[in-house]
């Protein structure tokens, strides 16, 4: 995850910068090529977990990194808004989205229910730390070519090589974790039949119903939050880097610690507090327009929000999930990041455009109260079910 995230880390900072500056493609459809993205994600999620649960979380994990390498220098060569948007689809549909659902169905495989969640904390900070290194590797590319193609170029073909190499390492290093893969032959084929048997699921059904309203105020702000605070409250550039890197800084620090509070706790509790915490984030934005507000709001509130929501979520789904439909019902998790990618940052803009931010934290804070309506109910449904069970 380390080195995967490092190669993202390498693309997405100067992603829209090259675009724009360098492509001359209009922001807007930028943003277009953004959403196309997000939401053929969110279809791949639909075929890419029930192919893990056939023919194994090993193919699935290696035919995306290989999709998604090819993406990145696709990227590096587009020469305008239709190659970019052509290679945006493929990305999307063959990517990291595929990857990420059949990565946390290894983890669950390979691990038992009371670590569960620091497993996936392990990861988490593998592909933070990951992440802080892409960009600084980055930016240093950039400021010593200068606003050169080529400097791009190489930093998204960087990209491609990097997850190129994880590539190599998944195909000799890691065994496959399916249960019962000797018995592979005999696995349900039809992707439909277990999509509509998840959601037909009523307590999974609502715990995706929970992750749309929570990742939809994760992927906003950070967004939103860059542009509200330069635009809107003043903050220089260094500012605005300083609680972004503040938020980096946290999550690497406290996702272990986290991780291992919530191992053997209520999932269902846990997700109720990340709620309260992304509300009480965007409430502190509402109320105060300081820079230690922001900073409280977003590198403490929502960090730690963050780091609950990103363990959690998938343990709880992993655990809701029978084995036989477990990479199913991760992927159609991971949907719900890839389906609020695509909606909050529209929302956000229109209505910064309008010059409301006032409303955006407040749809924000509805939000993390509907997801705790939410949980409650699901915390009542699972109750009865485990009662005509008993």
């Amino acid at each position: 995850m380390l080195v995967f995230r490092f190669g993202q880390g390498l693309y997405f900072p100067f992603s829209t910068i090259y675009f724009h500056n360098v492509l001359g493609i209009p922001l807007s459809l930028v943003g277009v090529g953004l959403g196309v993205l997000a939401a053929a994600s969110v279809l791949s999620g639909l075929v890419s977990g029930p192919l893990s649960d056939r023919y194994g979380r090993k193919p699935v994990m290696l035919l995306a990194l290989s999709g998604n390498a090819a993406a990145f220098f696709g990227f590096a060569f587009v020469g305008g808004f239709w190659g970019y948007l052509a290679v945006s689809v493929a990305a999307g549909l063959l990517g990291a989205a595929p990857f990420d659902a059949a990565r946390n169905a290894m983890v669950a495989d390979v691990t038992r229910e009371h670590v569960r969640a620091r497993a996936y904390g392990l990861v988490r900070v593998g592909a933070n730390v990951g992440w802080a290194l892409g960009p600084i590797a980055a930016g240093a590319v950039a400021a010593s070519a200068g606003d050169s193609a080529l400097a791009y170029q190489v930093m998204f073909a960087g990209a491609a090589v990097s997850t190129l190499a994880v590539v190599g390492a998944l195909a000799l290093l890691a065994r496959e974790s399916l249960p019962g893969a000797e018995k592979v032959g005999a696995r349900d084929a039809a992707s439909g039949l277990k999509v509509r048997a998840a959601l037909a699921d009523g307590p999974f059904v609502l715990l995706l119903g929970v992750g749309l309203l929570l990742y939809y105020v994760f992927t906003q702000d950070w967004q939103a939050l860059p542009v509200y605070a330069k635009n809107f409250l003043g903050f220089s550039d260094w500012q605005v880097g300083l609680f972004l890197a503040g938020n980096g800084l946290a999550v690497i620090l406290f996702q272990m610690p986290i991780a291992y509070l919530l191992d053997g706790r209520s999932r269902v509790a846990a997700l109720a507090a990340c709620s309260a915490l992304f509300a009480a984030s965007s409430a502190t934005l509402l109320v105060f327009g300081s820079f230690w507000g922001v900073l409280l709001a977003f590198a403490g509130f929502f960090t730690l929000a963050e780091t609950i929501l990103e363990v959690a979520g998938p343990a709880l789904a992993a655990s809701l999930a029978p084995v036989e439909r477990r990479g199913t019902y991760l992927s159609l998790f991971g949907c719900c990041f890839g389906a609020s990618y695509g909606l909050s940052p529209v929302a956000a803009g229109a209505l910064l455009d309008l010059r409301l931010p006032e409303v955006l934290w407040g749809v924000q804070i509805l939000a993390a109260v509907l997801a705790a309506a939410g949980l409650w109910k699901l915390s009542v449904v699972s109750r009865r079910r485990e009662g005509c069970q008993g």
